[in-house]
């Protein structure tokens, strides 16, 4: 078994173990528990944490997070796919894995990896979190890209918005990427958020790394409009809007995105 496997696993055992003491460490942390399964799922909602492109800086009260996105892009003309768990182990630290369709190969492809909150709202007027994944090729290719991510946002009365910034490279340093997300939900019902979640990735690699993977894109970019639905222990989301994609020596190509999401929280 492989080195990534093995952490993977450690890092599921991890997330399972650390559930059934959250509860305890939110009454020492001075938090109000969450009653039921229905209130930790909205909870989880409220703080974006079932954002289809962008990273909630706030590690949240759940002890466990889960959530799956899937949909369709016209310009890249290929599906997406992604889903996460995700449980907060201690503190401000959770750990999350995942699996994701590769935009180049289009293979499932798994990662792992763990964000920590390092600001809050209530002590430092925003929420702040940094995050690290490494994101393999596939499941038998376990070579990959380690990305590391900055998150910031806040709440100002009934509106969330969120800001991302990321930068990822290989092992070798010959493949290089950024991308800038942002988002914003407005609570419009007790159970009901509308908003907006966008993400732009940039190729940040060397002419020579482009030539060779000349089908990767050298910039994308996916925008549009986002409902977030809390119903009872699940958390229901959809978005519709446009993609852009250019690749090299290629004009960009402009098309729509659907996704539509399934999540819930412990």
């Amino acid at each position: 078994m492989n080195r990534f496997w093995i952490a993977a696993w450690v890092v599921a055992l991890i997330a399972l173990g650390a559930a059934p003491s959250r509860a305890e460490e939110r009454e020492q942390d001075g938090e109000s528990p969450t009653s039921s399964w229905s209130d930790a799922v909205q909870q989880a909602s409220l703080a974006g944490g079932f954002l289809p492109l962008s990273l909630a800086p706030s590690v949240g009260q759940s002890a466990a997070l889960s959530s799956g996105t899937a949909g369709y892009d016209s310009a890249k003309g290929a599906p997406s796919f992604e889903s996460f768990a995700e449980a907060r182990v201690f503190g401000p630290f959770a750990l999350r894995v995942g699996t994701r369709l590769n935009d180049g190969n289009r293979e499932l492809a798994p990662f792992v990896g763990g964000r920590v909150q390092l600001l809050t709202q209530a002590r430092h007027g925003v929420d702040g979190a940094l995050a690290a994944f490494y994101k393999t090729e596939g499941f038998t290719e376990t070579e990959g890209e380690v990305e590391v991510l900055a998150s910031v946002g806040g709440r100002i009365g009934s509106v969330l918005l969120i800001g991302n910034l990321a930068y990822g490279q290989d092992a070798e340093g010959r493949e290089r990427d950024g991308e800038l997300r942002a988002a914003s939900l407005v609570r419009v019902a007790p159970k009901l958020q509308l908003g907006v979640d966008a993400r732009a990735r940039f190729d940040l690699g060397s002419m020579r790394a482009r030539l060779v993977a000349s089908q990767e894109p050298t910039y994308d970019l996916d925008a549009g409009p986002l409902l977030v639905f809390a119903v009872g222990p699940l958390a229901l989301s959809a978005q519709v809007g446009a993609s852009v994609v250019r690749r090299l020596d290629r004009m960009a190509e402009l098309g729509a995105v659907a996704l539509g999401g399934l999540g819930t929280a412990f």
